[in-house]
C-alpha cells in the first residue's frame, strides 16, 4: 500500500468550546455550541483552472482523457484546459505510466497519469504540478471560480470525475462488501469498538460500485454536538457533484464532541476496515470537515502524515491546531460574521506556510457575497486556497437572494483535482 502510517502524536485537544456547532449540511447556519477557541475555516477555493487533462498528457503514451479540457465551459480563464496559464507546473505531462485508458471518462479504465492542474485563477498564479493523483482518466475540470457577489462559475463536472495517476488499489478491491451502504437514508450506521466503547459511522459508496475499480475516498466530519446523520446522504453536497466516482464516510463523534486522541484513533480504525472491504485508492483519501469537525481534520491533516491527499476546514475551531505539518493541499472557509477573533491567518496561512506559498493579505467577501483566493507561490502540488463570505457560521453559505450554497462548487472541484 502507497500510502504511509505514520502514527504521530496528535495535538492535544483543546477547549470544545463555542462556535464549533454541528449544523446540517444544507443549514445557513450551524447551532452554536457554548463559547470557546473560535471556529474560523475558509471554503470555497478561488478555482482551479482546469484539470491536466488535454493538454497535459497523460504519460508516454495515454492523453489523460479524451475530453479533459477542463470542464464543458472552464469560464475560469482564457481556456480551461489547464493550458495557458496553468499548465500544470513546469511540464503537464502526466507522470510515466499513466495512460488514458480505454475511454477517459475518469471511470474504471485508466488514469491519465500525473498531468499538471490548471492555474488558479483567481491568484493568477500558474499551474501547479499535480502530484501523486490517483486513477480515473480525466477530472472535470472546473473553471476558474473568481467568486464574486454572484456565484461561482465553475466549468462542470463531465465524466466521472478523477485526478490523474495511477491508482493504488485497497485490499478490498476484488472483495463483495459486507459493510452496510446508505444510499438514500440515514440507516445502516457500521460500527466499531474503540477503546471499549461501540462507535459508529455512515458509507455511501456510487449506485453502480465496481469492485475492481479503485475510488476516490473522503471522510467527512460533522461540528461539535453533531453526528454522523447530518452529513448523509449529501456529504456537504458532495456527492451528486462526484458523479459515481466516490465513497464517502461520516464518523460520529462520541457523544457530539471529537477528541484528538480517541478519534485519530478510530479513523485509523476506519480506514483499516474499509481498506479491507471495498475498493479505494488509498493514493486518495481526503477530508473535509465543520467547525469542530474542521479542527479535527486538521489534527489529521497533519497527525497522519502521508496518509490525507487533501483537506478542507470551514470554520474551524474547538481543538488545538497544528503547530507543525507536512505539505498538503488545504481549502478553508469562513464567514466574516462569525465567531471574532478568526480570521484567514487562523484558518490557512499556517497551511500556507507549510506548503511553501506567499504569505500576504487576500481579499474579503464583498457584501452579500463570496470570493475564494488561491496563495501564490505555493510548492507544486500543494495548493492553499482562502474562501471569505458574508454571512455566519455555516459549512453551507448562499449568497445574497441565492437559495443554493455556492460552496459545493468550490469544494469539488478542489479535491478532485488530485
Amino acid at each position: 500500500m502507497a500510502r504511509g502510517r505514520l502514527v504521530v502524536s496528535m495535538v492535544l485537544l483543546g477547549a470544545l468550546g463555542g462556535g464549533c456547532g454541528s449544523g446540517t449540511t444544507g443549514s445557513a447556519t450551524g447551532s452554536g455550541g457554548t463559547s470557546g477557541p473560535g471556529t474560523g475555516g475558509e471554503t470555497a477555493r478561488g478555482g482551479t483552472n482546469g484539470s491536466g487533462g488535454a493538454i497535459g498528457s497523460g504519460g508516454n503514451t495515454g492523453s489523460g482523457g479524451a475530453s479533459s479540457s477542463g470542464g464543458t465551459t472552464g469560464s475560469g480563464g482564457a481556456s480551461s484546459s489547464g493550458g495557458t496559464t496553468g499548465s500544470g507546473g513546469a511540464s503537464s505531462s502526466g507522470g510515466t505510466t499513466g495512460s488514458g485508458g480505454a475511454s477517459s471518462s475518469g471511470g474504471t479504465t485508466g488514469g491519465g497519469g500525473r498531468a499538471g492542474t490548471g492555474g488558479s485563477i483567481t491568484s493568477g498564479a500558474g499551474g501547479t504540478a499535480g502530484h501523486a493523483g490517483g486513477a480515473g482518466g480525466a477530472s472535470a475540470g472546473t473553471g476558474g471560480a473568481i467568486s464574486g457577489a454572484g456565484g461561482s462559475g465553475t466549468g462542470g463536472s463531465s465524466g466521472v470525475a478523477g485526478g490523474s495517476g495511477t491508482a493504488v488499489p485497497s485490499t478490498g478491491c476484488g472483495r463483495t462488501p459486507t459493510l452496510k451502504n446508505s444510499p438514500s437514508t440515514t440507516a445502516n450506521q457500521n460500527t466499531l469498538t474503540i477503546s471499549g466503547t461501540s462507535r459508529q459511522f455512515l458509507i455511501r459508496w456510487p449506485s453502480n460500485y465496481d469492485n475492481n475499480h479503485p475510488y476516490r475516498f473522503i471522510l467527512d466530519f460533522h461540528g461539535a454536538n453533531g453526528k454522523d446523520t447530518d452529513l448523509a446522504p449529501s456529504y456537504f453536497g458532495l456527492f451528486d457533484l462526484s458523479n459515481n466516482s466516490t465513497i464517502f464516510v461520516a464518523p460520529s463523534a462520541a457523544g457530539g464532541l471529537w477528541d484528538a486522541t480517541t478519534d485519530s484513533t478510530f479513523v485509523d480504525q476506519i480506514l483499516k476496515t474499509v481498506e479491507g472491504d471495498l475498493c479505494i485508492d488509498t493514493s486518495r483519501v481526503e477530508l473535509e470537515g465543520f467547525s469542530q469537525g474542521g479542527a479535527m481534520v486538521a489534527v489529521l491533516a497533519c497527525g497522519r502524515p502521508g496518509v490525507f491527499r487533501a483537506a478542507v476546514g470551514h470554520s474551524r475551531g474547538g481543538l488545538t491546531a497544528p503547530t507543525t505539518c507536512q505539505p498538503i493541499p488545504y481549502l478553508g472557509s469562513l464567514g466574516l460574521s462569525d465567531v471574532a477573533g478568526n480570521s484567514q491567518a487562523t484558518q490557512t496561512d499556517a497551511f500556507g506556510k507549510w506548503d511553501g506559498c506567499t504569505i500576504s493579505t487576500l481579499p474579503t467577501a464583498p457584501t452579500g457575497g463570496h470570493i475564494c483566493t488561491s496563495y501564490s507561490g505555493c510548492t507544486a502540488g500543494d495548493p492553499v486556497i482562502w474562501c471569505s463570505f458574508d454571512g455566519p457560521h455555516t459549512a453551507s453559505p448562499t449568497d445574497s437572494g441565492k437559495t443554493t450554497s455556492w460552496m459545493p462548487s468550490e469544494v469539488w472541484p478542489f479535491l478532485s483535482q488530485f
